[in-house]
């Protein structure tokens, strides 16, 4: 692995490249120390290019020396081309964990077709450094003191590799992170199946929900310094509020990941790390989807199983059991229709306290015909079970909402296996679990003969 700084000789670019040599030292990777001359800089004229050449070599080398004599070990690289394209070719030649680069790289308007630095965030398949403030980081590698981050945090592919990025940084040193997620109090409650509450935007559930499962998506963050999830409830833009934090919290760097998204996509969905990266008060490091670390092997402990008590919806309970080792929880769902009167929000929620013995006595039974499906060896493996019994509007989502509110792993659930016409007027639960959910799915198809 190694570390690629791009230099375009300023004094940012002279300080930034002792952070890049610490961090090199630090990670014991090594160091590429490299120059663009763009095409047609010098007018075409072959005699202005070579001395353009000439003058670029001895200050290429003059800056290698300088950090040679600080302890570096790199290579220089004096390339042609357009700068973004260059570095990013080079990184991935040498198979760069990471692009170092001063916030002093553009060579264009911003608004007219970006800056260096957009360009090879969008472009790169390793994580870019983008140093504003570049002492903090070189102190940090250089085991001096230790270094405040703001990681940006959420429940995306891209989020997972700077959670990724930011393991590592602890391995390396002592980082106290905070991990922000900014979100609507509404599309929470929608995620969990809550209830909105008049007397306060987020209910303490919703909380205690997002919080538990962006703290599992942390992981281990084993090291040195504290480490915190920050919930940011509002309806502003999530980089605002990450830029808002990054001031409050005087943070040495900023950590997001990135969809690396372009044109009209980008237009459409907008960038978090775009702004972050363009107005952010520190130092930014963007990490790319395609950057994320090995992950371990997942543990499976918690499986939703739900059934419409029919023979093929229950058929695919016994599966539900057979993904667990023991100590594992199987939750039997079972979903009644929504009353017509009933709010918009707040379905797929436990059922409320019968009313009549009527009701209690329908209640009792759909219970006891879950419990009748649960395997007579489960609780000798030592697997639990919980009977869900929710209300839903639409079947479907109901399913999603209980499978995040309740944590669960996997989602096993029988299919009719219907295709084609069939599948479009009949339609598919377990088709629309598999489009609309967020958790794996152990899909059970029925005999070939049904």
């Amino acid at each position: 692995m190694a570390i690629v700084f791009g230099t375009d000789f300023s004094e940012h670019a002279t300080v930034a490249a002792l952070a890049a040599a610490a961090l090199a030292q630090r990670t014991g990777e090594a160091l590429h120390l490299v120059h663009v001359l763009e095409y047609g800089s010098a007018g075409g004229s072959a005699a202005i290019l070579e001395a353009m050449r000439r003058e670029a070599t001895t200050r290429l080398e003059q800056q290698a020396a300088e950090l040679r004599r600080r302890g570096a070990d790199l290579k220089t690289h004096l390339l042609n081309g357009a700068p973004d394209e260059a570095i990013v070719e080079l990184a991935s030649q040498v198979h760069a964990s990471l692009i170092v680069l001063s916030h002093h790289g553009q060579r264009a308007p911003r608004w007219r077709i970006g800056s260096v630095v957009d360009r090879v965030v969008q472009a790169a398949r390793c994580a870019v450094l983008v140093l504003r403030a570049a002492q903090p980081i070189e102190a940090w590698a250089r085991g001096q003191r230790s270094l405040r981050l703001l990681l940006g945090l959420n429940f995306s592919a891209p989020s997972d590799a700077a959670v990724a990025w930011v393991r590592r940084m602890r391995a390396q040193g002592p980082c106290e992170v905070i991990a922000a997620h900014h979100y609507w109090g509404a599309d929470a409650h929608t995620r969990y199946g809550l209830p909105l509450s008049p007397e306060a935007e987020v209910t303490p559930e919703a909380e205690q929900a997002l919080r538990r499962d962006l703290t599992a998506r942390m992981g281990d963050m084993s090291g040195s310094g504290s480490v915190w999830v920050q919930l940011v409830p509002g309806l502003g833009r999530p980089s605002e509020a990450l830029l808002h934090l990054a001031r409050k919290e005087a943070v040495d760097l900023v950590v997001v990941g990135t969809h690396q998204r372009t044109g009209t996509s980008r237009w459409w969905h907008g960038s978090v790390s775009q702004a972050v990266l363009h107005d952010a008060p520190t130092s930014v490091l963007c990490v790319p989807f395609t950057a994320a670390m090995t992950r371990a092997i997942p543990h499976t402990r918690r499986v939703l199983a739900p059934t419409d008590l029919s023979d093929l919806g229950s058929s695919a309970v016994r599966h539900a059991y057979g993904l667990l080792p023991a100590g594992g929880t199987v939750f039997l769902l079972h979903v009644l229709p929504l009353a017509a009167d009933a709010p918009v929000l707040g379905t797929g929620y436990a059922l409320p306290e019968p009313t009549s013995a009527k009701e209690r006595a329908e209640r009792e039974q759909l219970t006891a015909e879950l419990r009748a499906l649960i395997p007579p060896e489960a609780p000798a493996r030592g697997i639990t079970t919980r009977i869900e019994l929710i209300t839903g509007r639409k079947v479907s989502e109901a399913i999603c909402q209980a499978a995040e509110r309740l944590d669960c792993d996997v989602i096993c659930l029988a299919t009719h296996g219907h295709s084609g016409l069939t599948r479009a007027l009949a339609g598919s639960v377990a088709q629309e679990v598999l489009m609309n959910g967020t958790r794996p799915m152990f899909i059970v198809r029925p005999p070939r003969d049904q």
